[in-house]
């Protein structure tokens, strides 16, 4: 009986470290504007590219100053008004090829574009005014002939929201359960698994 109990006592502890896990976000790596981030940056992909999205968000009279940069925001922009945005190509024959950037409204409106042209360095950059709270999106198409695929079907697509209270991913939090949890496991199997594996001999 009391080896079924400790049996149970593990499995649930299992569980419970399983649930943990499942609660930390993989990837969004959003910042809202609470302003925590979560631990992996801010990267995008979709079926055929992956890019990495900066957003850096400027005074009314700031320029950007690349030795002085304000903290770079992922998709969730805690403001309104003048942003640079500059997403770095990671795919290297991307590189070669034409690219274009969209910035848009939720009701399709073109706020601001980059038209197609090779990036040689492998980074677009835009400068974006955002008038009004909202959300929006950031649209990236590449003129990929070797794909043989409609440049609407392969965009890349980025959901941007600005000067909106987000949901927090709370990564940090999450991370810092997983491993609590995680020492609880280690310390319940350290005690419990050499009692069940070498049981006290019941006494005549």
């Amino acid at each position: 009986m009391k080896k079924v109990h400790t049996l149970l006592v593990f499995v649930l502890l299992l569980a419970a470290i399983a649930q943990s896990h499942a609660s930390v976000p993989l990837g969004n790596n959003r910042k809202g504007v609470g302003g925590s981030y979560d631990m992996y940056g801010c990267m995008h992909t979709n079926d055929y590219y992956v890019v990495n999205f900066a957003a850096y968000q400027l005074g009314a009279n700031q320029t950007l100053d690349p030795k002085n940069l304000p903290a770079a925001e992922c998709t969730d922009l805690p403001n309104t008004g003048k942003t640079q945005i500059s997403i770095d190509l990671l795919d290297l024959d991307v590189r070669k090829k034409p690219v274009a950037l969209k910035i848009l409204r939720e009701d399709g409106q073109t706020v601001a574009e980059l038209p197609m042209s090779v990036a040689k360095q492998g980074v677009l950059s835009l400068t974006v005014d955002f008038k009004s709270a909202g959300k929006y999106q950031a649209v990236i198409s590449v003129d990929d002939t070797d794909l043989h695929t409609p440049l609407d079907v392969s965009a890349l697509r980025i959901p941007l929201t600005v000067a909106l209270v987000t949901e927090q991913s709370g990564g940090g939090h999450g991370l810092m359960i997983l491993f609590i949890l995680f020492g609880i496991i280690v310390a319940a199997v350290a005690y419990f698994l050499p009692r069940l594996l070498n049981p006290k001999p019941i006494e005549p």
